[in-house]
């Protein structure tokens, strides 16, 4: 009898170890990707856009990634060079960039954007 018991624990205790493992593996692949979408939609904002006052972005600080379950949007918005805002809207399912908001006149559009595939500025991700 002690001996089935001790057998259910360790079943138990080995169940347990294998779904932290599990569950730790699946957390890891989500942060993963958030940070992906993150970094694309700031390559995304700094291709089609630029400071009007001729500063280079050097620095990208997302403040909040948030999904709309109204729209099925998602919004990210950002501090560049400690000091402008702007967000970009996204429909992530679609892999469809709706647009860019900032504040006065802080930015331009860049015609026609550029077509870099790496961020070149530094970037502080938002942590879901």
């Amino acid at each position: 009898m002690k001996k089935k018991y001790i057998f259910g624990l360790i079943a138990i205790l080995i169940f347990g170890v294998f779904m932290a493992f599990s569950l730790n593996g699946n957390r890891e692949k989500h942060k993963e990707e958030f940070r992906e979408r993150q970094e694309r939609i700031a390559l995304y904002f700094v291709n089609n856009y630029e400071l009007t006052n001729g500063e280079e972005i050097k620095e990208i600080k997302i403040t909040s990634f948030r999904k709309n379950h109204m729209t099925g949007s998602w919004r990210c918005s950002f501090l560049i060079n400690g000091k402008y805002s702007a967000n970009v809207s996204e429909i992530y399912e679609k892999k469809q960039i709706l647009g860019a908001g900032y504040h006065g006149d802080d930015f331009k559009e860049i015609v026609p954007p550029k077509n870099n595939t790496k961020l070149e500025a530094n970037i502080e991700y938002f942590e879901d």
